[in-house]
Formats: C-alpha cells, sequence, structure tokens
C-alpha cells in the first residue's frame, strides 16, 4: 500500500516539475514574441519619426540614402570641396565606412541640357553695359556641377553623398566687377584675384573647366601690386565678407536666378536619375527606395527649395517627365538642415502679392508632398511630417531664425562656430562659413541636443 502511494507520490512531483518547466518554456517563448514584436514595433516606430541625420543613417533598412550638399555665399571655388567636413563626420559616426570620408563616383556632373548645353551662346545678360559673359567658351567654364561620393561600408548600406557647386555660375560677375574693382578702393585680396585669374580646363570632361581666368594674369598682377588703403580689420571684412560673400545673395535675387535655379534642378536629377535599359537617352528615377535629405548653408537653403518648387511657365529645359521627377525628389525628401538661414532677409526682395510665390509657401508645398508620399506607403497611419532643422550661430551677422510651418515640423538650434575673444567679438566669416566644420554643428545633426538645450524651437 506505501511502495503505491510513494510511486503515486513521485509520478506527481515529476508530473508537477514537467508542468513548472513547460509554463516556463511558454512563457520564454510568449515573451520572446512579444519582445520581438516591440522591437519590431520600436524599430517601425523609429523608421517614420527619423528626426535627425543620425536616426536617418541608423535606420538605412535596405534604402538607398543621398543627401544632397548644397554650398551657401562665398564658396572658395576651385578645389575646395565644403562636403568634406561632413563626410568625414558621417563616417566617424557610422565606424564602418572603408574610407574616411568616401570616395569620388566618376568625374564632375556639369548641367548640359538647355542654356548649358555644350557650344550654346552665352545668355544676353549684362552688368552696366558690359556682358556678364563674352564667349561660348566664359559660358562653359560657368556650368554648374554636382560630385558624387559613396560612403561604402564594411557592413551596412552604402551612403551616397551629392555635392552641388553653383559658384561658377557667379564667378563672373564677382571676379571682374567686384573684386577687381574694390582693389582699386579698398586694396587687393590676393586670394581671391589668384582664384579668379587661375585657368585650368577640366581634362576628363571636354570644353569644361575646374578654373577658368576671369581676371587674365597681366591684369591680376598690376591689381596685386595696388597699396592697400582700408584699415586691415574693416579690408579683411569687405573682401571676405561683402565682396566674396554677400554679393552672391544680391544676384540671386535678380535675373540670374533663373540660371541659378535651372542649374540647381538638373544636377539634382543627375543625381537620382539613371539611364532606361533598351532606351537610349531615356532616364529614369527616382527609385522608390531612395531617401533624400538635403544640406544647404545659407543661400543654398533659399536655391535649393526655389529649385526643388517647379514651375513648368518658368523652367526653360525641363520637360514634364523631368517636372514629374522633381515633385518625386520632394515627396521622397524627409529632412532638410539650414546652416545659416538667410530666407528671412532675402524675402525682403519678394514682396509679391499673388499667392505661392514666397519662399514659405515652397516649403509648405514640400510639406504636402511627403505627406502624399506618406500615405502611398502607410495608408492607414497619420502623416510623419518633414522636419527643417535650421542651426544658426548667434553670432554669425547673416542668419535669421526659421519660421514656423503648418505642415513641415521646424527646428531653431544654436551652436557657436568659434570663440569669443574676451566675450566681445567671434570672427565673422568663421561664424558664418564654419557650420560644417564645427563639432557642435554635426553633433547637433547626429546626436540632437534635448529639448533644454536647443535653444528656441518650434
Amino acid at each position: 500500500m506505501w511502495a503505491v502511494v510513494i510511486l503515486l507520490r513521485r509520478c506527481f512531483v515529476k508530473a508537477l516539475r514537467g508542468l513548472v518547466w513547460l509554463i516556463a518554456a511558454v512563457s520564454f517563448l510568449c515573451g520572446a514574441g512579444a519582445a520581438q514584436t516591440a522591437a519590431a514595433g520600436s524599430d517601425a516606430q523609429a523608421d517614420r519619426t527619423r528626426d535627425s541625420l543620425g536616426a536617418e543613417l541608423s535606420h538605412l533598412h535596405g534604402r538607398e540614402l543621398h543627401i544632397f550638399f548644397v554650398h551657401g555665399i562665398g564658396s572658395d571655388g576651385p578645389g575646395v570641396h565644403d562636403s568634406l567636413p561632413l563626410r568625414q563626420s558621417i563616417c566617424a559616426y557610422l565606424k564602418d565606412c572603408l574610407s574616411p570620408a568616401g570616395r569620388q563616383v566618376g568625374n564632375y556632373d556639369y548641367a548640359d541640357s538647355g542654356q548649358f548645353a555644350s557650344g550654346e551662346p552665352p545668355p544676353a545678360l549684362s552688368y552696366m553695359g558690359r556682358p556678364v559673359w563674352n564667349t561660348p567658351e566664359e559660358w562653359a567654364a560657368a556650368a554648374p556641377f554636382v560630385v558624387h561620393y559613396r560612403l561604402e561600408r564594411a557592413s551596412g548600406d552604402a551612403v551616397y553623398v551629392d555635392e552641388v557647386n553653383w559658384w561658377p555660375l557667379v564667378f563672373s560677375l564677382k571676379c571682374r566687377e567686384i573684386v577687381a574693382t574694390d582693389a582699386q578702393l579698398v586694396g587687393p585680396s590676393s586670394d581671391r584675384i589668384k582664384t579668379c585669374s587661375t585657368l585650368k580646363p577640366d581634362k576628363k570632361v571636354q570644353g569644361r573647366f575646374c578654373s577658368y581666368d576671369w581676371i587674365p594674369k597681366p591684369e591680376a598682377e598690376q591689381l596685386l601690386g595696388l597699396p592697400k588703403r582700408g584699415a586691415l580689420a574693416n579690408r579683411a571684412i569687405k573682401n571676405s565678407l561683402m565682396d566674396w560673400g554677400f554679393s552672391d545673395a544680391v544676384m540671386s535675387l535678380g535675373p540670374l536666378h533663373t540660371l541659378l535655379v535651372d542649374g540647381l534642378r538638373q544636377l539634382i536629377l543627375k543625381s537620382v536619375m539613371t539611364p532606361v535599359e533598351g532606351q537610349p537617352g531615356v532616364m529614369a528615377g527616382p527609385k522608390p527606395e531612395q531617401e533624400f535629405v538635403i544640406v544647404a548653408h545659407s543661400l543654398g537653403s533659399y536655391l535649393i527649395f526655389s529649385a526643388l518648387n517647379f514651375d513648368p511657365a518658368e523652367a526653360k529645359t525641363a520637360d514634364a517627365a523631368k517636372a514629374k521627377a522633381f515633385q518625386q525628389v520632394m515627396r521622397q525628401t524627409s529632412l532638410v538642415y539650414f546652416f545659416a538661414n538667410q530666407v528671412p532677409l532675402l524675402e525682403l526682395a519678394d514682396l509679391d502679392e499673388s499667392p505661392g510665390s514666397e519662399f514659405v509657401s515652397h516649403l509648405e508645398s514640400w510639406g504636402k508632398l511627403r505627406c502624399e508620399f506618406e500615405e502611398t506607403q502607410r495608408p492607414d497611419e497619420p502623416c510623419a511630417l518633414p522636419r527643417v532643422v535650421a542651426l544658426s550661430d548667434p553670432s554669425d551677422l547673416l542668419t535669421w531664425k526659421a519660421p514656423p510651418l503648418k505642415f513641415v515640423k521646424v527646428h531653431n538650434y544654436l551652436v557657436k562656430n568659434a570663440i569669443h575673444w574676451f566675450w566681445l567679438i567671434e570672427d565673422p566669416t568663421k561664424a558664418h562659413d564654419n557650420y560644417q566644420n564645427d563639432r557642435r554643428a554635426i553633433r547637433a545633426m547626429l546626436h540632437p541636443p534635448k529639448a533644454e538645450d536647443q535653444g528656441p524651437v518650434n
């Protein structure tokens, strides 16, 4: 009898232990499944709420990310690649780039259709009765170009940086009419005069130029020999900030604006469109898996959105297919960075009462197009509004706060681009030019500050 009781108790204990192990196993599997579901949900949420370049880079998930880098006023021009510090910072953040700043893909890619086509005569623009460009060769030297970079990685998806260079369009006027004439008034700027008098054809692209002698060598030598009349600090500020920088902004508000915008449109499409197999001369794009981020410095932000806000009535070179491609680029652009926002200043020149012509309308149109794209991807979820992140150094003489918008989330971050000497002054040139070089600005892009550290935020 006791033997039976002992046997039953042993069987009961074994069964109880088995039940405990079964419950533990089921709990573990359910917990793991829940964790996976939560992680997937977290990834999906993070994928929709990418609010920084760092978040974009961390959640590629097979997407092809293109970063358009558009320089601002006062580019040093030939041989200078303003996107280099940004590319280096991205690779430092990713930690698995095969080279410290990526590698260039192909040759310089010039705007080459419509008025920018090879052999086209220069536009009939003049300055105080003198032609801006005198010959087809000079006009060819003024073509804007884009440089394509691929940041290849050991284990992750490659990242593409397309560096858009519009500076060649302003060099003729700036070198001949501003730098050369002001040398006679305040004294020569040797670096600028040397830049404006260097001739260097692009050996890889026939008929194009890496640098052009807008000031002939004999005239440049004569200018360099002129006396320096202005006070040292005043002369330096006028040569750099006004003659070489602010003149770009003034030119962009006149008839040159159309050429700048058309050139940028062509360069952006060159960065995203690919040849259609079996159809020579036919291009298609952008691809559905492509995503775009814009990083634009000062005037570059004003120009890039003027370019993306396509108006078929004013475009001279883009056909309906290109217009549609531009609209799609806007739809697939989720994040924009403004370094030194100049839009409030530049909009003072555009007091047109006709609705839709002002820059704010361009940004709102982009927000609506982005939401249309979001709806096609996730029809049952609310739109994740695109973002504008405006980085400003309060000591920068040429930056203003970005205004709040309805269809775009706007964040204004404060950075410090250079040393404050005795709490009295910050180098004006570094305060404006140093965004892509300053570690604080880059940190704000890759590691957004907490709300209390952001400065004013809209």
